[in-house]
C-alpha cells in the first residue's frame, strides 16, 4: 500500500476536495447526471441493435475484436490525452486537475452522491466521444457491409456504459453494501494504484479489464511495499 499520508497532506487534500465540492452547483443531482449517461448509452445500444440484420458468426467475432480495440483506445487516450496537457486541454484538466485531486490513494470514496460529479464523464464529453468515434464508424461503413459499422458502434457504446458503472463502483463509500464484494474491492484496488500521484502517469491506464496494461507493461500490482519503494524492472514493478 501507499506510504501513509502526513497530517499536512491530509489537510491539503481535504481543503482541495472542499474547494471542488463548493463549485458543485446546488442544482446538481446524481440521478440526473446518471440519467444523461444512461440515456446516451441506451440510445446508442438501441440504435445499433435496430440496424443489425442477420448477424453472422464472423460479424460477432468482429464485435468482440472491437471491444478489444476499444479497450486499447481507453488505454491509449488515458495514457496520453488524459495525463498530458495537449488538445483538448479540458480533458486533461478534468481528469488530472480535478478527478485526481478529488480522489487520492488514501481517499478513494465519495463523501456523498453529489461527489459523483467528479467521477462520471461530464455531459460535454459525450459529444466529444461521438466526434472521436464517427470517423472510424464511417471508415468501416465505407469498406464493409453495414453490420460491421453498427457492431463497432455497439461495442464502443457498450464499453463506455460499462466503464461508467465500474468507475462509480470503484469510488463507492465503504458503507455501501456493494463496496465489500470481492469484485468491487478488486476494481477499487486496481484503480487506487492509479490514484497515487507518484504512479498515475505510468501505471494502470486500463480500468476494469487491463488487457493493454498487461501487454504494454503498464500493469502495476502491489506486492506489499509502498509503490514509491517497489523496484522497477523492464517497464513494470518486480514482484507485482
Amino acid at each position: 500500500m501507499s506510504a501513509p499520508a502526513t497530517a499536512a497532506t491530509s489537510a491539503r487534500f481535504r481543503h482541495t476536495r472542499a474547494e471542488l465540492q463548493a463549485t458543485n452547483p446546488q442544482s446538481y443531482r446524481f440521478w440526473k447526471h446518471a440519467a444523461v449517461i444512461a440515456g446516451f448509452t441506451t440510445a446508442g445500444v438501441v440504435l445499433a441493435l435496430s440496424q443489425l440484420d442477420h448477424v453472422r458468426p464472423l460479424e460477432w467475432l468482429f464485435f468482440a475484436a472491437m471491444l478489444v480495440f476499444t479497450n486499447f483506445g481507453e488505454w491509449a487516450v488515458h495514457r496520453t490525452t488524459l495525463h498530458h496537457p495537449i488538445f483538448p486541454r479540458a480533458v486533461y484538466h478534468r481528469h488530472v486537475v480535478q478527478h485526481h485531486a478529488f480522489f487520492t490513494y488514501e481517499s478513494m470514496a465519495l463523501d456523498s452522491w453529489r461527489d459523483a460529479r467528479w467521477v462520471l464523464f461530464p455531459p460535454w464529453a459525450l459529444p466529444l466521444l461521438v466526434a472521436t468515434v464517427l470517423p472510424i464508424y464511417f471508415l468501416i461503413r465505407a469498406v464493409a457491409p453495414p453490420n460491421f459499422s453498427w457492431l463497432f458502434l455497439l461495442a464502443v457504446v457498450t464499453y463506455y456504459g460499462t466503464y461508467e458503472v465500474f468507475h462509480t463502483l470503484a469510488h463507492l463509500p465503504p458503507t455501501n453494501p456493494l463496496a465489500g464484494s470481492r469484485f468491487v474491492r478488486a476494481l477499487t484496488g486496481h484503480h487506487r494504484i492509479h490514484h497515487d500521484p507518484r504512479l498515475m502517469s505510468r501505471w494502470n491506464f486500463n480500468f476494469a479489464i487491463p488487457i493493454f496494461d498487461w501487454l504494454f507493461g503498464t500493469l502495476y500490482r502491489e506486492s506489499g511495499a509502498p509503490p514509491s519503494q517497489s523496484p522497477w524492472g523492464r517497464g513494470r514493478p518486480k514482484g507485482g
